[in-house]
């Protein structure tokens, strides 16, 4: 049955299957032992995010897709089609490539613009119907090869107007693109930034330290070189530890329902709340492990290493909940203030210390108390600490409101892209 991606375009477009746009799966001609540009489903990257890396092979059976420059690549196996494994082919290293089997090549036809037939591919309108269509086993299923000469219809605008559509597409990709480079920009400074406020700290005048007052103004300790006016301790000296409550699958009817976060709430310097779930616990073994705003909640648990330790700050909205046995809370005891905690406790150095000391069992990876008691912090005066919270915020603040224009242009693309593909708006409607 044949399923119309766009039902409300304009009647001025003639329509049919994408194969009317494209050549699917074109047999260019390749010879075996030669050497081809190679692409692997991992060297598309998800988000319509391009091309990542070319590698070479030698052709040694005619399986493997086949595409050429100005093609459009669909990737046909769940998740890649639902995350946006889609990839215009420019910058190859050669007249034709090879690729992964799981790879849909569209190739445009005389009279099809190539950029409008990899936007129309993008378009969820048509990305998400052929995923719609997947068949096969759960976990592994594809789009049909059918899926695009047979099922779906799309609109035909003429070539012209398909060019014209596809300009005005690339230029909003290529603002997103030096959006999201702003962005990750961003972040690498933020990392470094955080490295320098917790080793050389803000003066009095509110400035980063200077690297070259090392010899004078800092002294060696077992963090490295600090600041000779800071001090160095641990988290046990600084905080109260409190393990988490322990899920009981017995639950009695009887016991009271406390709302409580899982380590899924509790992400790097993020606590998210929009998901927190419900337990059933007696009052006692609850009142002790009621959140109060300004406690630290730490990962003690997680599959991936690299996660073990991560850190969040209890907000106002997690007060009065509780939290379960695979994080830690931290509350402060000795006027460390808990913003800086939690930076210390997510900085570099910190996720080293777990990287080298956290256990694995049954494919988890764990930290203790014990550990955790040790974890060493360099500790500055609590108005230092203020200042450096103060210097961080703002540059968190920064990358978040970066984040909401890259969301924002993101979002002018998707609404954008439908009205340009219904011809809801239209863009040059007459010939050059």
């Amino acid at each position: 049955m044949q399923h119309d991606c766009f039902p409300e375009a304009t009647a001025d477009w003639p329509k049919g299957p994408l194969s009317l746009l494209a050549n699917q799966n074109p047999r260019y001609l390749v010879k075996r032992g030669i050497e081809y540009p190679f692409l692997e489903m991992a060297a598309v990257a998800e988000n319509f995010g391009g091309i990542l890396k070319w590698d070479w092979r030698r052709l040694e059976s005619s399986g493997l897709a086949r595409f050429k420059p100005n093609d459009t690549l669909f990737a046909k196996i769940t998740p890649c089609p639902e995350n946006g494994k889609v990839a215009f082919v420019s910058g190859m290293p050669g007249e034709t490539g090879l690729g992964s089997t799981e790879f849909i090549v569209l190739s445009p036809r005389d009279g099809t613009d190539p950029r409008f037939l990899y936007h129309l591919a993008c378009a969820h309108d048509v990305r998400g119907r052929a995923a719609a269509r997947m068949e096969g086993s759960t976990g592994r299923q594809r789009v049909p090869e059918d899926v695009f000469d047979r099922r779906l219809l799309v609109p035909r605008p003429a070539p012209h107007e398909q060019t014209a559509i596809a300009h005005v597409l690339d230029a909003v990709d290529a603002a997103i693109d030096r959006a999201r480079e702003t962005s990750q920009s961003a972040l690498k400074l933020r990392a470094a930034l955080l490295a320098d406020l917790l080793s050389v700290g803000v003066g009095d005048d509110g400035k980063l330290r200077a690297l070259d007052s090392r010899q004078s103004g800092f002294v060696r300790t077992a963090l490295g070189f600090l600041p000779e006016a800071w001090r160095v301790s641990d988290v046990g000296t600084e905080f109260d530890i409190q393990s988490g409550v322990t899920l009981n699958e017995a639950q009695r009817s009887d016991q009271r329902l406390w709302r409580y976060l899982r380590v899924a709430n509790v992400q790097r310097d993020a606590l998210l709340l929009n998901d927190v779930q419900m337990l059933r616990a007696r009052d006692p073994e609850i009142s002790i492990r009621l959140l109060q705003a300004g406690d630290l909640l730490v990962v003690e648990g997680h599959a991936d290493r690299r996660q073990i330790g991560r850190c969040a700050l209890a907000t106002d909205d997690a007060v009065g909940m509780t939290f379960q046995n695979h994080l830690f809370r931290l509350r402060s005891r000795n006027g460390m203030l808990p913003e800086f905690g939690c930076l210390w406790l997510n900085s570099r150095y910190a996720q080293k210390y777990w990287n080298a000391m956290c256990a694995t069992s049954s494919g988890l990876n764990t930290i203790n108390q014990r550990m955790l008691r040790r974890l060493r912090l360099g500790v500055p005066s609590c108005r230092e600490q203020a200042r450096i919270v103060a210097i961080s915020e703002a540059s968190k603040s920064h990358i978040s409101e970066l984040g909401k224009k890259l969301a924002a242009l993101e979002g002018l693309k998707r609404s954008l892209m439908h009205d340009l593909l219904t011809g809801t708006v239209r863009v040059n409607s007459a010939p050059l």
